[in-house]
């Protein structure tokens, strides 16, 4: 008999199960998805052994295997097994999380009532008047019953049917072709039908019944007689989906520059690396030396070795400009992969990909799994945006996942930022990775002059109240004047970043989580950008009663009615989530920028990095400490980054550049080093800091998170799973720490409990880890998160 081992995405025994294959059942492949039962249920898993050796218990049969030809290479199965042992989490999430969604399945469930009497209670009733009903559906309308469904099925009094989810699969249209070899007697033709006959014949690709008739200027009617006549057939053919179409796309490409002395020096040094040691090169490139440049030459030279290229770009803004980029220079040889494609785009994407018709691949974190033939490169821009490390499980980095891949495959890992992190640049200095500087700007252009504002001053000493620091008023005023742009930058979105009382001080919170609402003016409601809840302003505090209700703080929102206010001539837009969330908004947004139809753009994160606007000759920086108030060992090196990408939008053409800071904390070390772009000057105080206090990169990590709907089941598995790492012999109280309250102590009605460890290699870490997690028994609801070497400690 033969036996597949199925892995599954989601949390089921140790996250691989034994099935059976009956005995004249094809034998699939490694890497194929199967559907199989599972306590009751049915999942989709994924298979990662097959084999003869009968296990001591009973199995079941698999009740189908899904795929034909399995979804991932060898290469890709090894990188998933890696990095689920890396990232201590099932392979079945890897090789979930690998797949886009136009091709990932999930099982659906649906009842009906099988027989109904007297006895019958309302949800059977109800269950009884209608069709076949999903699961989710009934159990939203009866809450009360989704324990007792099983009970109802095995009771005969329901049934259950289980299908699998639609795939997005290619599109295909029915297209019109003339019948070959046909003898046409024109007599017998209306005037009509001949215009159409003799337009199909003459254009070079199958036309839809529509389009056919748009170009011969005539209706439906002469095209279903030549139908009838049999003259012309209908036909079905596939159609790939259209990414990257918007009219920012079709811009008039920029004429390729003249290598720097820089460029020429950091593309020799990749070169020599991939013909020798293949040992990953980091260029530390300053704001405006020509990175992109360096990518586009080295992809070119991957693409005329017949290999194949991935360009991962940390932020789905700068999507857009990196992919315009890569088209104008590579054309239709270029995919794209990012979440805010439709399922269907990714499907077609993906397939593309894998099938080696387009050998340059740009995306965003997940595009490190694209299935590309023949890797030859993977190449990190701004390696040192902490976007790129996977918030939910599993838990992986993109850097170090592409660093994993390249030595499997035998390709060179490139990673490029003007403030790489310390972990990267610390490799530097051991000698694991290749440093490449290029510490000027192309063209010889000057970096943009950076001004700090101490805001206590502007508020104690000036009685300046407003946002906008005078320094920075000014700056605005002048640009405006000039017929120059602005980009105003503030990493919160949403109007007031809390509403308070100014009777009690009561704070208006989240009922599901232990954080401040925040106010939206567009909608005029308080949202929790945790969990989603939203709640109205209230006219009175649910505390004392008072109607001394207080707006404080600031967002984007904010922000843009006070640029509005201030400036009233100029031309103002928000890029933030919240306004491009819409499928082409983003691009459009950018295009008109780009054209100089906005004025003024206010954002968050998503204008840090990477954006190349020549006409940008302000940045006004709002609250440059914002991040050094959040609980996180990373929290400066955060700030320096963002601080030092922000203002290297500013100056980017023939124009200089004028950088306003505005902060609460002017000698904090990452404003300092920030102001010149010192990067070196920052990583020898930081890592010396770092490894004071035991951090990344001199040691390796794992974060615990604890969480429970009830308090004391979370703190007290908290405890055992101390104990479990304890018992550890390797183990003590200089190694391990907590259990305690995480930052944010109760999150969507889940109490959180955090524990550290520390150890010095990531073998041994990973192991511990996975022992004690194996040991650790978990109550109820009770769930247990952990992330190997974090970026985020909230």
């Amino acid at each position: 008999m033969i036996y597949l081992e199925i892995s599954f995405s989601e949390p089921v025994g140790d996250g691989t199960l034994t099935y059976h294959l009956d005995s004249e059942a094809e034998i699939p492949e490694i890497g194929c998805r199967a559907l199989v039962p599972v306590h009751g249920r049915r999942l989709v898993g994924y298979i990662t052994r097959i084999h003869q050796e009968a296990p001591t218990f009973k199995t079941l049969p698999v009740i189908e295997v899904i795929d034909p030809t399995p979804l991932f290479s060898p290469a890709l199965l090894q990188l998933a097994i890696d990095t689920a042992t890396t990232c201590v989490c099932q392979l079945g999430e890897v090789l979930h999380a690998m797949l886009p969604g136009g091709i990932k399945q999930k099982v659906c469930r649906h009842l009906r009532a099988a027989k109904v009497d007297e006895n019958s209670n309302e949800a059977l009733i109800w269950l009884a008047q209608q069709a076949w009903v999903s699961y989710q559906s009934f159990v939203e309308k009866f809450p009360q019953m989704s324990g007792k469904i099983g009970s109802l099925v095995s009771s005969g009094a329901a049934e259950i049917s289980f299908s699998l989810s639609v795939s997005a699969g290619p599109k295909v249209i029915k297209v019109l072709k003339p019948v070959q070899n046909k003898v046409i007697d024109l007599e017998r033709l209306t005037a009509k039908e001949k215009v159409v006959l003799q337009t199909l014949t003459h254009l070079s690709t199958a036309p839809t019944s529509t389009l056919l008739a748009r170009i011969a200027q005539t209706s439906q009617a002469p095209i279903n007689q030549l139908k009838k006549k049999g003259l012309i057939v209908e036909a079905e053919e596939r159609v790939m989906r259209q990414v990257a179409e918007d009219e920012y796309y079709h811009r008039p490409p920029e004429s390729i520059p003249e290598l720097s002395n820089d460029q020429i020096n950091v593309l020799n040094e990749i070169k020599d690396s991939y013909q020798s040691d293949h040992r990953p090169v980091l260029v530390r490139g300053v704001t405006c030396s020509g990175k992109t440049e360096v990518y586009l030459r080295w992809v070119a030279e991957i693409i005329n070795q017949k290999k194949t290229a991935i360009v991962l770009v940390p932020e789905i803004s700068l999507t857009p400009q990196m992919m315009k980029r890569f088209k104008d220079r590579f054309g239709t040889r270029v995919a794209i992969l990012h979440s805010r494609l439709s399922p269907g785009e990714r499907f077609d994407q993906w397939e593309s990909i894998r099938n080696g018709d387009c050998p340059v691949v740009v995306g965003a974190r997940s595009a490190v799994f694209a299935p590309v033939p023949r890797l030859g490169t993977i190449i990190l821009d701004e390696e040192g945006e902490p976007s790129f490390k996977q918030a939910d499980s599993p838990r992986y980095h993109a850097r170090e996942v592409a660093k994993r891949r390249c030595e499997i495959e035998n390709a060179l890992l490139v990673m490029g930022s003007a403030t790489p992190t310390i972990d990267s640049f610390y490799h530097c200095k051991t000698g694991e990775f290749r440093l490449v500087e290029m510490n000027t700007r192309i063209s010889n252009r000057q970096p943009p002059k950076v001004k700090v504002v101490d805001m206590r001053y502007e508020l104690v000493t000036r009685k300046n109240r407003s946002i906008f620091s005078g320094e920075l008023n000014s700056a605005i005023n002048s640009a405006l004047q000039n017929r120059q742009q602005i980009i105003l930058y503030l990493n919160r979105r949403g109007y007031s970043s809390f509403v308070l009382c100014r009777e009690c001080g009561e704070a208006m919170e989240c009922s599901k989580c232990r954080v401040s609402l925040v106010y939206h003016a567009g909608s005029q409601i308080l949202r929790c950008h945790y969990c989603g809840e939203m709640q109205g302003i209230p006219k009175t505090c649910p505390r004392c009663g008072s109607a001394t209700i207080k707006f404080f703080g600031a967002g984007t929102q904010r922000v843009e009615a006070e640029a509005r206010r201030y400036f009233p001539g100029a031309r103002v837009a928000r890029l933030d989530s919240d306004t491009v969330s819409t499928k082409g908004s983003m691009e459009q947004l950018l295009d008109r920028f780009g054209k100089g139809e906005i004025d003024i753009l206010i954002g968050t994160q998503m204008v840090a990095k990477g954006l190349d606007f020549p006409n940008v000759t302000v940045v006004g920086i709002l609250a440059a400490d914002s991040l050094l108030r959040i609980p996180d060992f990373r929290s400066s090196e955060r700030n320096f980054s963002l601080l030092a990408q922000v203002s290297g939008r500013a100056g980017r053409g023939e124009h200089p550049g004028n950088v306003i800071l505005q902060t609460y904390y002017p000698d904090h070390h990452s404003i300092q080093y920030a102001l010149t772009e010192d990067y070196h000057g920052f990583y020898q105080i930081e890592s010396a800091m770092r490894k004071e206090a035991v951090f990344p990169p001199f040691t390796e990590l794992a974060s615990f998170i604890v969480s429970a709907t009830d308090v004391e089941k979370a703190l007290d598995t908290a405890q055992r799973l101390a104990q479990a790492i304890k018992s550890h012999h390797l183990i003590d109280d200089t190694m391990l720490f907590g259990p305690a309250p995480a930052s944010i102590e109760r999150l969507n009605d889940r109490y959180r409990f955090q524990l550290m460890l520390k150890m010095p290699e990531l073998d041994k870490l990973t192991e511990v880890v996975r022992t004690a997690l194996a040991a650790t028994k978990k109550p109820g609801d009770t769930r247990i998160g952990v992330d190997i070497n974090p970026f985020f400690m909230l």
